[in-house]
């Protein structure tokens, strides 16, 4: 578990290797106390299937800068990222007022 400020958000599509589209996720991007900058990835609901739709039924649920408490799937393994370093799945991301 770790308290992160929370810094951008963007959708991600999901694809099989067959490159069948299987969802959508929530790429959350946060700020570490120790300056590490990883990627929160949550999933959309199943029925959300494009980018599109995740846009206008799961809409960013964090403004810049509030303070999350994230808690880290330990069974995921961490998958380099080039862009953000570490990708990491999160169990829930909850804010913290």
């Amino acid at each position: 578990m770790a308290i992160a400020k929370f810094v951008a958000h963007r959708y991600k599509e999901v694809q099989n290797k067959a490159k069948k589209p299987v969802g959508v996720v929530n790429l959350y991007e946060v700020q570490c106390a120790d300056g590490k900058a990883p990627t929160v990835q949550t999933w959309c609901s199943r029925s959300v299937q494009t980018v599109e739709q995740a846009a206008a039924q799961s809409p960013c649920m964090f403004k810049e800068g509030q303070k999350l408490v994230i808690e880290f799937d330990l069974m995921e393994r961490n998958i380099f990222d080039a862009k953000n370093g570490v990708l990491i799945r999160a169990v829930s991301t909850l804010p913290l007022e």
